[in-house]
């Protein structure tokens, strides 16, 4: 595949240092998100269809041997994936090859020789791309986050699409609250839906609270699942799927044991006043 044009449309306030976007062909590193980075353009690009469906997975670094077939056995059912504690491993790599996907990694950390992070794969070509790498305060080791943007058929607005892999060791739910405040200013300008989406780490009533509190502030809903197989850590669950200016369709919490969490398949229809 050749590479793709991504655009970061905004400076986000406080990014921690060595941002890290790989894309098909190569890593570019950043000491700030940049205004504007040129690639080279695919001509034949899809639009993202008025209903269309999202996995959500937090992949474990792809240490259970059944990661690639239920990935591909789910991929065939998704539009958008987002994935948390991927291994950009050239297994990872055949994966979006084999399925003709887009992607992006922003890189967490580097260990013997892997990327780790987050990664979201498309379909559709990204009109837009940027991220967040943030220090765990104890550990050291940093959660990073993805936010993309897709055209949608038959609407002049665009899907934001954002994937965090949220802060775990921490006294407070204040550096949660930092990592996810640079989102805000992208939610509040975006006029198009919205998704918010990944492993939030939300362990605790004040951390889920400081996540759904920020997100109801601009008109988010969460998607709830009847067969709700998501991991838990204190009888609070991790992973999440907020959305904004769409409407559930279908909602599935898959029961796996090809990762420590289990992901989220979500299929979802554009409202009426999103479209042309």
């Amino acid at each position: 595949m050749s590479l793709l044009i991504f655009i970061a449309w905004i400076l986000f306030p406080n990014t921690p240092n060595k941002l890290t976007v790989i894309d098909q062909q190569q890593i570019s590193y950043f000491s700030t998100c940049p205004t504007l980075v040129n690639t080279e353009q695919k001509q034949s690009s899809k639009a993202l269809k008025p209903t269309f469906s999202l996995l959500n997975w937090n992949i474990y670094k792809q240490q259970n041997e059944q990661w690639s077939e239920k990935l591909n056995e789910w991929v065939g059912q998704a539009d958008l994936i987002t994935l948390q504690e991927a291994k950009h491993s050239p297994a990872l790599i055949n994966f979006s090859e084999q399925q003709n996907l887009y992607y992006f990694q922003n890189v967490a950390f580097i260990h013997h020789g892997n990327n780790y992070g987050v990664d979201t794969f498309s379909r559709t070509q990204a009109q837009q791309v940027c991220g967040t790498r943030y220090l765990e305060p104890w550990i050291l080791i940093p959660k990073t986050g993805l936010a993309s943007t897709y055209q949608i058929q038959d609407s002049s607005q665009t899907l934001l699409l954002i994937n965090l892999h949220g802060v775990n060791f921490t006294f407070t739910a204040e550096p949660l609250k930092e990592q996810v405040t640079p989102y805000l200013e992208l939610i509040r300008q975006h006029k198009g839906p919205v998704i918010f989406t990944g492993d939030l780490n939300t362990w605790s009533d004040a951390r889920t609270s400081q996540i759904k509190n920020f997100l109801a502030s601009t008109g988010f809903d969460e998607t709830k699942f009847s067969d709700d197989n998501r991991i838990t850590a204190f009888g609070l669950p991790l992973d999440h799927v907020f959305y904004r200016g769409l409407k559930v369709i279908k909602a599935q919490s898959i029961s796996t044991i090809a990762s420590d969490h289990s992901p989220q398949l979500v299929t979802f229809s554009l409202l009426a006043e999103n479209k042309n």
